[in-house]
C-alpha cells in the first residue's frame, strides 16, 4: 500500500519519526507550501536557539532584508553564539530571464555544478561584474549582526554563488557547523518559477540543496501554492519532503509528505 493509505498506522508513525531524525542528522531540504500561515512554519524550521548554536541564512527573493530581520528576532537568537546572514536578490536587479525551457533534469545533473564558480569572485566583486556585494547590516534587536549580501546580477548562477559563499562564511575563523545547526530560509521560490525556465530553476535548486546537505544543514523553501498545484508537483521531487501548512479549526496545521519512504501524515497541529 502507498504511504497515503498507511497514514496513521503505528508502523508508518515509527518510520516517519525515524526519517525525520535522519533528515535532521544528515541534512535536508523541505518545500514549504500553502496559501496561508507559512510564517509560523518558517519560525519552527529556523530552529530553537536554546537547543544549541544556530547559523541562520535567509535568502530573500520576493521578501527583503527587513523581513529576514523580523524572522530572526522572532526566534530569539543568542548573540553570544549564533550567527546570521541574508542574501538579498532584489527586484531591481532581477530580469525576466529567457531560459532553456522545460527540459527535464535527471539525477545525473547532481554531478554537474549548480552555482558556477568560474564567474564572479567569491570575495564579492564589484557591482558592475555581477558578483555578490557583502554588507554588515545592523543588528536585529538584541541579536547577532545580520550580515547582508546583495546579489547584483539576475543570473541564477550569481544567486547560487552568493548562497554558497554565505554558508562558507559561517565557517570562517575555524568554526565548524554541526548537523542541524545551519538553517536556511528561502523566501520565496515564486520569482524563480515565474521568470525562469524549468530547467534553469531545477538546476539551480539541485546546486543549492546539495550545498545545504553538504554541511548537514536544514533548508526550507517557501512556495505559496496549493499542494496539488502543477508547480508543486513539478518541484517536489527535488526535495526530501513537502510540508503543507493551513489554518483550520482555529489553529495552524501541518501535513508532511515524505518521498523516501513514501509516507504522508494526517493534518497535525503545528
Amino acid at each position: 500500500m502507498s504511504g497515503e493509505e498507511r497514514r496513521g498506522s503505528p508502523e508508518a508513525t515509527v518510520r516517519f519519526r525515524r526519517r525525520l531524525a535522519d533528515l535532521k542528522r544528515n541534512g535536508s531540504n523541505i518545500l514549504l507550501v500553502g496559501t496561508d500561515a507559512l510564517a509560523a512554519a518558517c519560525e519552527r524550521l529556523l530552529g530553537e536557539s536554546d537547543a544549541g548554536p544556530r547559523y541562520r541564512l535567509f535568502v530573500t527573493a520576493d521578501a527583503g532584508p527587513d523581513t529576514a530581520r523580523a524572522k530572526l528576532d522572532a526566534v530569539g537568537p543568542r548573540p553570544d553564539r549564533d550567527a546570521a546572514a541574508v542574501v538579498n536578490w532584489g527586484t531591481d536587479v532581477r530580469g525576466g530571464a529567457t531560459a532553456s525551457d522545460d527540459a527535464d533534469v535527471t539525477a545525473s545533473d547532481r554531478d554537474s555544478p549548480g552555482p558556477s564558480r568560474g564567474g564572479p569572485p567569491s570575495d564579492g566583486g564589484s557591482p558592475s561584474d555581477g558578483g555578490p556585494k557583502p554588507d554588515d547590516g545592523p543588528k536585529s534587536d538584541g541579536g547577532p549582526t545580520l550580515r547582508e549580501v546583495a546579489v547584483e546580477g539576475d543570473d541564477l548562477r550569481d544567486l547560487g554563488v552568493a548562497v554558497e559563499d554565505a554558508i562558507e562564511g559561517f565557517e570562517e575563523g575555524g568554526a565548524r557547523i554541526s548537523p542541524a545547526e545551519l538553517r536556511v530560509c528561502f523566501d520565496s521560490l515564486t520569482p524563480l518559477v515565474e521568470d525562469y525556465g524549468d530547467r534553469d530553476v531545477r538546476r539551480f535548486l539541485l546546486g543549492v540543496t546539495e550545498t545545504v546537505e553538504r554541511v548537514d544543514g536544514m533548508g526550507h523553501y517557501h512556495l505559496p501554492a496549493r499542494y496539488d498545484s502543477e508547480v508543486v508537483g513539478s518541484l517536489s521531487p527535488l526535495f526530501d519532503a513537502v510540508v503543507e501548512v493551513r489554518r483550520a479549526d482555529g489553529e495552524i496545521q501541518q501535513r508532511w509528505h515524505l518521498s523516501d519512504p513514501d509516507i504522508a501524515t494526517d493534518w497535525l497541529a503545528l
